[in-house]
C-alpha cells in the first residue's frame, strides 16, 4: 500500500494564517478573521512537517506527493524548500492582474489523472491536503471509484469534503508543529 499527497498550497498556507491569528488571540474565532481580513501575516508552515503529518509518521511508503500553489513573486526558495522534501512543485502563473488562476484545477488534474491511469491501486491511500468545496469533485471521481481517501486540512473545511473523506486530520492540532 502506498501514499499519495496532494497538496493545495494556497489553501493551506491561506487558511493556516487565519488561523494562526485566531491561536495567537489577534481575534476571537475564524469567522470574525475571515469578515474582518484578520490573519497572522508572517505565517508560513513547514513542508516536512505537514507532509509527515498528512502521511501519519510514515513517509516510507509515499508514492508520489505534489504541491500546487501560485508562484509567488519572486519567491523560489519557497518550491526549492518543497523539492528538498520530496514534493513534484507545480505552480502556474498568475495572471497580468497579479490574481492565482488554475491552482484548484491544476490540483484535480493531479489527482484525476493518477487515478484514471491506475496508477493509483485500490489499496493505495489517496490523500488531499485541501478545504475548499472546489475540490468536491475530485473526492466524488475517488469516491465513484470505489476508493477512500483521507483529508487533511483546518478544521473550517468544506462540511461536504469531511463528510466524503473516509478519514479527518485536523491541522488545528498541529499549528505548533507545522508552524515555521
Amino acid at each position: 500500500m502506498g501514499k499519495f499527497v496532494y497538496v493545495d498550497n494556497s489553501n493551506v498556507w491561506i487558511e493556516g494564517k487565519y488561523y494562526s491569528a485566531v491561536k495567537k488571540g489577534m481575534v476571537a474565532n475564524i469567522f470574525d478573521a475571515h469578515e474582518n481580513k484578520i490573519c497572522d501575516m508572517p505565517w508560513g508552515y513547514d513542508f516536512g512537517k505537514l507532509l509527515n503529518i498528512s502521511c501519519e509518521g510514515d513517509e516510507n511508503s509515499l508514492k508520489r506527493a505534489v504541491l500546487y500553489g501560485s508562484k509567488p513573486t519572486d519567491n523560489d526558495s519557497l518550491w526549492n524548500a518543497a523539492r528538498r522534501f520530496g514534493f513534484e512543485v507545480y505552480h502556474p502563473e498568475r495572471n497580468v492582474k497579479n490574481k492565482e488562476k488554475r491552482v484548484d484545477t491544476g490540483f484535480d488534474k493531479e489527482v484525476l489523472k493518477d487515478l484514471y491511469k491506475s496508477v493509483i491501486g485500490h489499496d493505495d491511500n489517496i490523500i488531499l491536503v485541501a478545504g475548499d468545496a472546489d475540490h468536491v469533485p475530485v473526492a466524488e471521481a475517488i469516491v465513484e471509484e470505489g476508493m477512500k481517501f483521507t483529508l487533511v486540512f483546518w478544521d473550517n473545511a468544506s462540511e461536504t469534503l469531511k463528510n466524503m473523506a473516509s478519514k479527518f486530520i485536523s491541522l488545528n492540532n498541529y499549528i505548533a508543529e507545522i508552524t515555521r
